[in-house]
């Protein structure tokens, strides 16, 4: 996959693309809907899969400190989005002077630098100064220059509207079988293993801890996941602790995981955690021993439940 990282000065020419434009945070159900269009436009007509994002969520210009915590980092959008098989993505800075582009400006650029033949969007879809242009304003200009625009119309799932401000409420306050199914994905955390006080490794149970990262994370508690390690090209499974470690070291909020059948030493590699199942939340316990035999029946609970989905059971059967 293709990554450009600022088309204002970007001196090549695209031809034959197919772009889905939008800040995609969160890469939800109903984005995928929008991206899945443009891929497949693309090879239904021998082009190129285009995505236009944002390396920083454009409310971060406007309201600053105020603009919502988004639900992925930029290495997370565009892990998801090589999932989904797009070509290329460009991940252009939101910043003041890509703000004052006017919104023919901006679709010269979709046409004389992507060589835009389609252009997907969502239906509140909004751009050129002071977010003033819509979806039908793209539509006009675009036949003008006979670009194709297809606006999506909007996405329900269980008669809610899928959104990136409904998945945020979702990420804080729900359970991550829900949070998933909104996403249309696993709930992806990624980042680099750093050291830790190496505590869990003490008592028999070492763990990756993962950078945090100014961005949202689910509720506190224990999870079982996918991990793919930078380097590998598979996945192992583990059970991952986000929290602030109650017992050993209280206030300290980590993401750390217990990489099954792994005792390698993966510092400064990136790793992919992707969140299946709530396994338990995070509790304070009376001693070290106890503390001991609840991280050893986490494990062995998510070793059974890989174990039983290799053996083709419902984990629900469980």
């Amino acid at each position: 996959m293709r990554i450009i990282r600022d088309i204002l000065n970007f001196n090549e020419c695209l031809r034959n693309s197919y772009v889905a434009i939008g800040t995609f945070d969160g890469v939800h159900y109903g984005h995928q809907k929008l991206i899945k269009q443009a891929i497949e436009a693309a090879k239904k007509n021998s082009g190129y899969s285009v995505v236009f994002t944002f390396s920083n969520h454009p409310m971060e210009l406007i309201k600053g400190e105020a603009a919502p915590k988004v639900i992925n980092t930029i290495e997370e959008k565009l892990y998801l989005l090589e999932q989904l098989g797009v070509d290329c993505v460009i991940v252009q800075e939101f910043s003041q002077e890509f703000a004052n582009l006017t919104a023919e400006e901006f679709v010269d650029i979709l046409e004389k630098k992507l060589g835009s033949k389609e252009l997907f969007v969502g239906f509140n879809f909004s751009f050129g100064v002071g977010g003033k242009s819509t979806a039908k304003d793209l539509v006009r200009l675009g036949e003008v220059r006979g670009i194709v625009v297809n606006e999506l119309f909007p996405i329900y799932l269980e008669g809610k509207l899928v959104s990136s401000t409904l998945l945020r409420d979702k990420v804080l306050h729900k359970d991550i079988e829900t949070i998933n199914r909104y996403l249309g994905h696993n709930f992806v955390i990624m980042g680099e293993v750093v050291h830790g006080k190496k505590i869990a490794r003490e008592l028999g149970f070492p763990t990756a801890n993962i950078k945090m990262s100014t961005r949202l994370y689910p509720k506190n508690g224990i999870y079982g996941a996918k991990v793919k390690i930078e380097g590998e090209d598979f996945y192992r499974y583990g059970v991952v602790n986000i929290g602030v470690n109650p017992t050993l070291k209280p206030g300290e909020k980590t993401v750390e995981v217990n990489i099954l059948n792994f005792n390698e030493f993966i510092y400064g590699k990136t790793v992919v955690i992707e969140l299946e199942e709530y396994l338990r939340e995070e509790k304070k316990f009376s001693s070290i021993d106890e503390l001991k035999r609840v991280i050893g029946n986490d494990i062995e609970t998510w070793r059974r439940v890989v174990e039983e989905r290799k053996n083709g059971y419902s984990t629900k059967d469980r």
